[in-house]
């Protein structure tokens, strides 16, 4: 699979609902390019240089389609900690591109100084 884009949503909440895992987003998101062979750490920085690298980045999440019946799809949350699983996002989102493009959660904190 060639380059993707993803959308990058910064510090939203993740909210437990009947249908599964809500995103709600203070800002709109940032894009990104990444590619199915792409480390973990990779991506990371990705998203970290795409919010102007001023923020410690703690958290990635994955904005995760599931179908659950007759065509409908509720969303889980998928913490992004291994290289293994940029490549399941991927397989993911070769079963539902259709469903729109890959969404991710960067949440920051505040640097230290």
């Amino acid at each position: 699979m060639d380059n993707v884009s993803a959308l990058v949503y910064c510090n939203g909440d993740m909210i437990a609902t009947n249908e599964g895992i809500v995103f709600e987003y203070p800002t709109d998101p940032k894009v990104i390019t990444i590619t199915e062979d792409m480390s973990c750490a990779s991506l990371k920085k990705t998203i970290f240089d795409a919010n102007g690298g001023y923020k410690i980045l703690i958290n990635v999440f994955y904005h995760q389609p599931n179908y659950v019946s007759d065509g409908c799809v509720a969303y889980n949350c998928m913490k992004l900690k291994h290289n293994d699983d940029v490549g399941k996002i991927f397989f993911i989102y070769s079963e539902y591109s259709s469903k729109g493009s890959i969404k991710l959660n960067a949440t920051f904190g505040c640097s230290p100084e």
